[in-house]
């Protein structure tokens, strides 16, 4: 066993971030550290799930969402997804956001990336406190780059350390806290070295699809939590047949070779500019939603190449889980065999996926990428 595993939670916190001081230049290691100091100090509030439903106020709801993430992580570990001790604790008095912050060329979807010792090159790179992330923000648009900054509902180190509860997941819906439970335990249990892309596009898939069994299994495909997130589905999946058009029209534009940085970045702003048309005669039901969507902003090739890293090549996945019946267990290992020593897993992926005789699959479902979006529109109704 790695000795990083056999240590107490906090001295292996204090020892990752030493390890990667020890690995990274100039700003690289302030960021380590910074990050490790947090993550010590977000360890640090954790209190066990029982504890603290005997010495602190709950509300029923937030009560039951304790036992949905208990019964979601018994779910996945039934379905063959690795049991962790991720959520098994709650950091109730820890009071720090997470935010995440993305940046990408202004003329062409081509991402900012981040590397690190074990993890691999990021897309993104996260934060606790927002003053920093602004920061950042603010120095990669100062370097021309279109900036994302947003929050994040959940906070992983991929099972390095054991995850807590943070109080606002106590008010998603069963759903998403199904979905958010077992995306994590999806990392978990396949990890494809050096593609974040690759594996966030992984675990957003399987999320969506085991949350519905999830709720299929506990509840009932009649009862109003599945039917309710039905609904969300249906608007989920027009929202983003919705957003990926915006981006292959944008695509096109920055492809065109005729045309002048200039002019590709006039045009980029008048297809920005259709986003809220675009819903206002899309099949969404919720249009006030998502025109709270929109409005919250900004929408620029970093949060739309965020959108992607989150929903890459899911009729390829879903086209290997159809060859493996369904089988969400079979279908995994498939995709860590087919995968495996090979420099582009995409690639992998489609090939597999047209080796099965399944086609390219048909749309998949849901987008991870727009509950925190709709959450913070709507105050995290779910």
């Amino acid at each position: 066993m790695p000795l990083a595993r056999t240590l107490p939670p906090l001295c292996r916190s204090f020892l990752a971030a030493l390890v990667l001081l020890t690995l990274l230049p100039g700003c690289g290691a302030g960021y380590v550290l910074r990050s490790g100091y947090y993550q010590m100090d977000l360890l640090a509030h954790r209190v066990p799930v029982e504890d603290a439903l005997r010495s602190r106020d709950f509300t029923a709801r937030e009560r039951a969402s304790f036992y949905v993430i208990r019964d979601a992580k018994a779910f996945g570990r039934e379905i063959g997804l690795s049991g962790t001790a991720n959520y098994d604790t709650i950091a109730h008095d820890w009071d720090h956001a997470i935010w995440n912050v993305s940046a990408s060329h202004p003329a062409r979807f081509e991402n900012k990336t981040w590397s690190f010792p074990i993890v691999g090159t990021v897309p993104y790179l996260g934060f606790f406190r927002e003053d920093q992330a602004r920061e950042l923000g603010a120095e990669l648009a100062h370097e021309g780059y279109d900036v994302y900054v947003r929050t994040a509902g959940t906070y992983s180190t991929l099972g390095w350390f054991e995850d807590p509860i943070l109080r606002p997941m106590l008010s998603w819906s069963r759903y998403w806290l199904a979905n958010v439970v077992l995306h994590e335990m999806t990392h978990a249990t396949v990890w494809i070295p050096g593609s974040v892309n690759f594996n966030e596009s992984f675990a957003n898939f399987v999320g969506d699809v085991a949350a519905f069994r999830y709720l299929e299994s506990r509840f009932g495909p009649d009862s109003p939590e599945f039917q309710l997130a039905q609904a969300d589905l249906a608007d989920g999946e027009e929202w983003t047949r919705l957003l990926l058009g915006l981006y292959g029209d944008l695509e096109r534009v920055y492809e065109d070779s005729a045309l002048a940085v200039e002019e590709k970045l006039a045009r980029k702003r008048v297809v920005l500019g259709t986003l809220l048309e675009r819903v206002d005669s899309s099949a969404i039901h919720d249009k006030a939603g998502y025109r709270a969507v929109v409005a919250l902003g900004p929408w620029n090739n970093a949060r739309l190449a965020q959108f992607r890293t989150y929903n890459d090549d899911r009729p390829a996945f879903q086209a290997l889980l159809d060859a493996h019946n369904g089988d969400l267990q079979s279908f995994m290992r498939a995709v860590a065999e087919v995968t495996a020593d090979r420099e582009d897993p995409y690639e992998a992926l489609r090939e597999a996926a047209t080796r099965s005789g399944s086609g390219a699959g048909h749309d998949a479902m849901g987008v991870l990428e727009a509950q925190p979006d709709l959450a913070e529109a709507r105050g995290h109704d779910g």
